[in-house]
């Protein structure tokens, strides 16, 4: 395995497999399962995507030229898993879906192996796509060509990322099959569901180091949960533009479905909304001005309303458990086991760990949650 390195500590738990290696064995696999593609000719990995594998090949078809191709690889082993509920499975049957229901650009499945022998891990393979996403290390609130896009330009894609949550939301369980992202296990509504993933996803992740701040915030959601009588809609779970691929304002396709699920839109809107802040405080932290006049939740909000006719609620609950999310991925890229750690962090305590911390700890407050 080789480590992956990058501006953010964070990652330094995320590894990947060797491109070479990993090549190989999907030279194979094309051979005897998809000859029509050709011969892979290069493969990397992209610079960014600490919580998946998604390796960049290009091939030489028979007839010749070139085509670019993406194989979405599943975690190779429990260690690397960003979520204890990993399936490959269950994306391809979500991007399925939306492509099918709503046309939304969500990436077409030309292969699905499940057999882990040929790349250590099951995969799928679909086109790549053209554009670019909004960086995420460095964000994009620090420098390139997002801050160098004019406020107009910002403005564009930022309708367009609200145009694809309105168009998603449009699948509910209604009119729709969702039995297969249903957790009554886990809260008898979507939203308490999605606390109760939460708490299996932070006492899954902690590996015995208590995250006071997570539990506080856990103890809240819970307490303060809203109650909604609305069809339970799909939701993407990742919604940030870093997960989105921009030609100009024109989305392409929208990627990384692990953490979709059955919630209500708020989920959805208000996680852009607050990754957007966890990117600017990031920036104003080392002096920058960093890009305050996008992803608003207010803007988010009347954008939506006025695509949909629904006027968005129970904001600060929904903002307190997208920060949550964010905390609770975080605890498990700083307990993560890796091999390089000469010994585990013996911290009994460990809420400064958490780069989103600050921002968690002022959304309870701003709440009127006081300690545990």
């Amino acid at each position: 395995m080789s480590r992956r390195t990058g501006a953010n500590a964070l990652l330094e738990t995320s590894w990947r497999p060797e491109a070479a290696t990993v090549m190989r064995g999907l030279a194979g696999w094309l051979e005897q399962h998809a000859p029509e593609l050709g011969p892979v000719r290069a493969a990397r990995f992209p610079d960014e995507g600490g919580s998946s594998f998604n390796l960049m090949f290009e091939t030489e078809p028979v007839g010749g030229g070139s085509a670019s191709y993406v194989a979405k690889l599943g975690s190779p082993g429990p260690s690397f898993m960003t979520f204890p509920d990993e399936s490959l499975s269950r994306q391809r049957r979500v991007v399925d879906l939306v492509r099918s229901a709503v046309g939304l650009p969500a990436p077409e499945v030309l292969h699905y192996e499940e057999d882990v022998s040929w790349l250590g891990a099951a995969f799928y393979i679909m086109p790549r796509y053209a554009g670019r996403p909004w960086p995420s290390d460095p964000p994009y609130t620090f420098a390139g060509w997002v801050k160098e896009a004019t406020p107009d330009e910002r403005r564009a894609m930022q309708s367009s990322f609200v145009e694809v949550l309105a168009r998603l939301h449009m699948v509910t369980t209604a009119n729709a099959d969702l039995e297969f992202l249903r957790r009554e296990d886990l809260g008898a509504s979507p939203l308490a569901a999605q606390v109760g993933y939460l708490d299996n996803l932070y006492h899954w992740a902690r590996r015995g180091v208590r995250f006071p701040l997570v539990e506080r915030a856990l103890a809240w959601l819970t307490e303060h949960l809203p109650i909604r009588h609305e069809p339970g809609c799909l939701t993407w779970g990742d919604a940030r533009a870093g997960n989105l691929l921009f030609d100009g304002h024109r989305v392409t396709t929208v990627l990384d479905w692990e953490g979709a699920s059955i919630g209500q839109p708020e989920i959805d809107l208000t996680f852009a909304e607050v990754m957007h802040r966890y990117y600017q405080q990031r920036a104003e932290s080392l002096g920058k001005c960093g890009l305050p006049d996008v992803f608003r939740g207010e803007d988010l909000a009347a954008e939506y309303a006025g695509l949909t006719g629904r006027e968005p609620r129970d904001l600060a609950w929904h903002r307190i458990l997208a920060a949550t999310r964010a905390a609770a991925i975080q605890v498990r890229f700083v307990r993560r086991p890796v091999p390089s750690r000469e010994r585990e962090p013996t911290d009994a305590i460990a809420d400064d760990r958490l780069t989103i911390g600050t921002l968690l700890s002022q959304l309870l407050d701003d709440a009127g949650a006081g300690p545990t």
